[in-house]
C-alpha cells in the first residue's frame, strides 16, 4: 500500500502569471505533490496559469492582502489532512 503524503506547499499569488507556472513546474519536478494556489484577487491570468499546472487553485475575489492568502491556503491544506505544511513566495 502507498502511503499518502501529507507534506502540503501553499502558494500565495498576486498577478503572477509570469512566474507561476515555473514555480510549480519546479516544485512537481522536486516531488512536491500537493499543492496549493491561493490567487489573491489577480486581474491577470494567475489562475488560469496555475489551473494548467492541474494544481488545487482557491482564488478571492478581492485581495485580501499575504495574510489572507495564507489564512486560506493553510486552512485548506489542513482540511486535506496535512501534517507538515510550507509556504512558498
Amino acid at each position: 500500500m502507498i502511503k499518502e503524503s501529507k507534506e502540503y506547499i501553499v502558494i500565495p499569488a498576486y498577478n503572477e502569471e509570469k512566474t507561476i507556472g515555473k514555480v510549480i513546474d519546479d516544485l512537481k519536478k522536486n516531488d512536491f505533490k500537493n499543492i496549493i494556489v491561493v490567487d489573491d484577487g489577480s486581474t491577470d491570468n494567475t489562475v488560469e496559469v496555475a489551473k494548467s499546472r492541474k494544481v488545487k487553485v482557491y482564488s478571492h475575489i478581492i485581495n485580501r492582502g499575504l495574510g489572507g492568502a495564507l489564512n486560506t491556503g493553510i486552512s485548506a491544506a489542513l482540511m486535506n489532512h496535512a501534517e507538515i505544511i510550507a509556504t512558498c513566495d
